[in-house]
Parts: structure tokens; sequence; C-alpha cells
């Protein structure tokens, strides 16, 4: 998708709202200016300059991760030229969040975030940070839109904004026109590394429980069911679309509870089944053991299930290709090829990455008639991973009495799941 982010500061705002006594822009901007320092990270070879946030009187400022990470020696500037040591206290490269703390601060004014859910595409917003290290700079601009993937992180969310952001600005907030952060600069679009009106922010609810995960463990504890989950289009339903189980990962809390690849989910617990990624959004921030209660719609009737949230595994956590569901790879070295009747293919099998290719196809077969091609890969069978071609011919010949199985494969259009006539070759 994108490959050219400077990771620098981006955007958002909130909706704004008239008060008795109606502040100018430029006293608010005069207010919350001293909530914003300069932030300095020196690894010795190289110093990283960025912005950051004051969020409690104490000293404690968040900032992104990419500006404090691998950094022997951090400090921070006040709009007072009062320069502060200040040491890491925790780093979360998945939403690129970081928190610092100084010690013994000095008139420290902290921001007051606002509930960056209530944004609207064409609030106006201001962002200050530290663009070239100049120092506190203002820039003005609007929303341009919401819940961008940037493939930045799996939990990408980000408010888009055309105010201007430059090198030096990471971590800088974006204020609504109330003076409220809604927004912690992040990433931009660019193809010269500056400025070109399209810029991104992490929403102020991430930011806020980031650093509260981070204050409070040093860490953030995800939780985790181990779904890959798509949206799907449902005839006769009155919504636009459904969010379908597409993927599950070996041992998840997930499979435990019962669920299934080809589930349709009608509820889950109180959160909100907008899309998958804003879903596994509000999983990871679900505390591990929380019990879930779960509304699934299959083979068109509702089933009652109940998972019990696990922690995100540390390989997970660990891995930047990790998703809180399952993660793709898009390299093959086949083994062997063999043909499956049944199937109406000829499938070749990658023992590392445990996933089966489509090498041939029968173009009269129910597989090439729902849209399977040359090319495509799938894991799964029947909510069931594939560890060889022998466990395949195993699953097959359980599938036969049915006549029918699922399979979640993966194809040009992403990942998807199709349910496949059996042809009977007893």
């Amino acid at each position: 998708m994108f490959k050219l982010f400077a990771y620098i500061i981006a955007l958002c705002g909130l909706t704004y709202s008239a008060t008795a006594e109606e502040m100018s822009l430029e006293d608010t901007i005069a207010e919350v200016n001293d909530s914003v320092v300069s932030v300095v990270a020196d690894n010795g070879d190289s110093q990283a300059l960025g912005a950051g946030i004051i969020v409690s009187a104490d000293g404690y400022v968040v900032t992104n991760a990419h500006v404090a990470e691998n950094a022997d020696k951090m400090s921070v500037i006040t709009t007072q030229d009062d320069t502060y040591a200040a040491k890491l206290v925790g780093i979360d490269t998945k939403t690129d969040i970081a928190l610092l703390k100084v010690e013994n601060p000095q008139d420290f004014k902290p921001a007051q975030f606002a509930d960056s859910d209530l944004v609207r595409t064409g609030n106006s917003v201001f962002a200050i940070g530290n663009p070239f290290g100049l120092g506190n700079s203002v820039s003005l601009g609007i929303i341009s839109a919401k819940e961008r993937d940037i493939e930045k992180g799996p939990y990408d969310n980000f408010l888009q904004t055309d105010t201007a952001i430059n090198q030096g600005n990471s971590g800088g907030p974006l204020f609504n026109t109330d003076g409220e952060v809604v927004g912690m600069n992040t990433a931009i679009f660019s193809t010269d590394g500056n400025n070109m009106g399209v810029g991104f922010s992490t929403p102020s609810n991430i930011v806020q429980w980031v650093m509260e995960e981070l204050k409070a463990n040093g860490e953030v504890k995800r939780g985790w069911l181990g779904i890959g989950l798509k949206k799907v289009k449902m005839e006769n339903d009155e919504q636009k679309s459904r969010l379908a189980v597409v993927s599950m990962s070996e041992n998840s809390p997930a499979g435990a509870a019962g669920l299934k690849v080809g589930d349709i989910l009608l509820k889950v617990g109180d959160l909100e089944l907008g899309n998958p990624r804003a879903f596994s959004l509000q999983v990871s921030k679900t505390k591990p053991n929380t019990e879930l209660p779960i509304v699934v719609l299959r083979d068109g009737e509702e089933q009652k299930l109940s998972a019990k949230v696990a922690e995100l595994p540390q390989s997970k956590k660990e891995s930047k290709k990790e998703d809180a569901t399952d993660a793709y790879e898009s390299s093959y070295n086949h083994k062997f090829s063999t043909e499956f009747i049944q199937l109406g293919m000829s499938l070749s099998y990658d023992e590392e990455n445990q996933e089966v290719q489509i090498d041939e196809i029968d173009e009269q077969s129910d597989a090439a008639t729902k849209g399977l091609h040359v090319g495509d890969k799938f894991q799964g069978m029947d909510g069931h991973k594939i560890f060889s071609m022998e466990d395949l011919k195993v699953k097959l010949k359980e599938a036969q009495p049915k006549g029918q199985v699922v399979l979640q494969f993966v194809g040009d259009d992403g990942v998807d799941t199709v349910t496949l006539k059996l042809k009977d070759v007893q």
C-alpha cells in the first residue's frame, strides 16, 4: 500500500462546542502551548528530534516510539527553554507510542484529552510540534478522514489531516478548537519526507489507553481471541455487512470456545462489529480472563458460545507481521504435488509455512465456479490447520460423508472462505 511514509506527526480534530465565554483561536493556542515539549533522543551517533505531550504535572510525557527507541539519553525542552533529563518508562511499537518520565519538573502543565470517537471529518484542528528542531510551531487544518489503515502496524486506526506537519513533529498533539488533544501526530505520506498535506494521527483514546498500560506495567498487556475476520455481505440482512471468521490460530481462546471458520459474528460481548481492524483493537483493549458471550450464525442457525480472552502470546508481541489475528506469508517452496479429485484441483504443499497452493484447477469444478484460481493458497479446512499433504488427505476423507468442506484461503482479493462440494470418488 503506502511505501513512502516518513514517521512524523499527523492529524485529528474533535467536534467544536461553543461555550458561554468563547475563546479566540489565538487565546486557545496560547493556553495549550506550554503543554507541548520538544523531545531530543541521543543514541551517541545521532540525535532524533520530535515533540511530546505533557500528560501529568508530575512529569509524564508521551511521544512516538520511533522517536524514543534506541536512545541512550533523552531530554525534553519546555517552551521556557528549560531542559530536563527524561527516562523511558515503556514503549509500544505496535501503536508507535512511548511514555517518558521527567524527575522534579517545574510548572509542568498537562494537556487535556478529548474523546476521539466524537471526531468528525471536516472538524477544524491545529497541531503544535517541533518541525526541523525550530521549537514549538503551530499549523492549522481539518480532519480529512477517519479510520485510516496505512499498514504501519496491526492496530492502525489513524485520523487523517491536511494540517501542515514535518520532520520533528512526531509525537506532538493535534488539538480541537477547544484546546483538547484528539490525536498524537505519528506519520505523513510524503515523497521527500516533508509535508504534502496528508498526515496521520493516533486517536487520543488509543494514546490514553496505551500510556496508562505503560505507566502501570511498563508494557501493554493485550487481549487476544486468535481469529481472523473479514466483512461479508449477507442476503436479506438489514445490515450492510457482517464479520465472518476466516482464520483461527492454534490453541486460541476462540477455538476453545467452539468458534469455527465460516461462523458469522452476531454479538461479541459489548464490542462493536463494524470492521475487522476496529474489532481487533477492541479485543486488544479487553483485559485477559474476561468472559465474552458470543452469538454466531452457523449453517443458518444462531449458536451461543462464550470465550475467555487470553493475553496476546509473546511470539505475537514480538512479531511486527503478526496481528491480533493471523498473518500470511507470500513466499512458497513447493515440496511435491498431487491431484485431489474430490476438490477438482492439483495442489502443492509448503512445509515451512504450512500452506497449500493451487497449481492446477478443473475449470468445470465447484472450486473454479466459486472463484478459486491457480496460485491461491489455503491454510485451513473446516476450521483446522493443515499440517501436511497426508493431513489434508485425512481431513478430506473425514469430510466425505458431509459432501462438502469449508476452505479458508488467500487469493488476489485477500483472505476469504468458501464452501466446496466434494466429488464422490468411492
